[in-house]
C-alpha cells in the first residue's frame, strides 16, 4: 500500500504561488460606465483576477465596509458619491470600512498635468489614466498588492 502521508504534492514554484496568490486577491472596481466596467473585467480577468463591481462611491463605501478588499480601482466622476468623496471617507479613521489604508488606484480620463497630483492630495496611492492599458493594469496590482508580501 502506498505511503499517501509522504506522497510528494509538486514542485513549488514562483508560479505556483504567484498563481494561488492571484486567486486570493479580493478587487473592487468602482466605474459607473458600464462599457468601461466590460473592458476592466475582461483585462482582469485575463490577468487571472476577478472582481467586485459598483457603480459608485456610496456603494464603493458600503462594499468595504462589509468586506476586506485588497485593492480598489476608483474612478474619479460617478453619480451621488464621485471618487475623491468616496476615498475621503474610506481614509477617515471614524469610517466604518474594514481597511482605511486600502491601497485606492485612482482610473480616470482626467489625464492632463495636476491631475494625478490632485488624486494623491485627495487620499488615492496611485493613478491610470483611460484608456487603461493591460500592462498598466497588471504592474498596477503587481506594485500595491504583491511588492513586499512575497
Amino acid at each position: 500500500m502506498p505511503d499517501l502521508e509522504h506522497q510528494p504534492q509538486g514542485i513549488i514554484t514562483r508560479h505556483t504561488v504567484a498563481e494561488h496568490s492571484v486567486q486570493g486577491i479580493r478587487i473592487l472596481l468602482a466605474e459607473d460606465n458600464a462599457i468601461n466596467q466590460k473592458v476592466a473585467i475582461k483585462m482582469l480577468s485575463g490577468l487571472g483576477y476577478k472582481a467586485d463591481v459598483v457603480i459608485n462611491g456610496l456603494e464603493a463605501v458600503r462594499a468595504l465596509e462589509l468586506i476586506n478588499y485588497d485593492l480598489v480601482l476608483m474612478d474619479c466622476m460617478m453619480p451621488e458619491m464621485d471618487g475623491y468623496e468616496a476615498t475621503a471617507v474610506i481614509r477617515n479613521p471614524d469610517s466604518l470600512v474594514q481597511n482605511h489604508a486600502v491601497p485606492i488606484i485612482t482610473v480616470t480620463a482626467n489625464a492632463m498635468a495636476g491631475d494625478r497630483e490632485i488624486c494623491l492630495q485627495a487620499g488615492m496611492d496611485d493613478y491610470i489614466p483611460k484608456p487603461i492599458k493591460k500592462a498598466d493594469l497588471a504592474a498596477m496590482i503587481e506594485k500595491w498588492c504583491f511588492n513586499g508580501k512575497a
